[in-house]
């Protein structure tokens, strides 16, 4: 039997990392894809990222968006 199928790879961890963006909180967190997911405000954008940086410039701009509409 290989070494590999004794020890079979332990699930990564996904835990969010937090940033605020003004007045929003925004929650970055692999996927199980090793894609970049984030929400903003526990509001989940649809789109899934290469980077996580990708994911937090699109928080970003969604929560500028959210500050818009609300008039701020």
């Amino acid at each position: 039997m290989s070494r590999q199928a004794q020890n079979p790879p332990l699930p990564v961890a996904r835990i969010p990392t937090l940033f605020r963006a003004g007045d929003h909180v925004l929650a970055i967190a692999m996927a199980e894809d090793w894609r970049w997911t984030v929400s903003v405000d526990d509001g989940p954008l649809p789109a899934k990222f290469m980077t996580q940086a990708e994911a937090w410039e699109a928080g970003v701009r969604e929560a500028g968006r959210l500050d818009r509409l609300s008039g701020r």
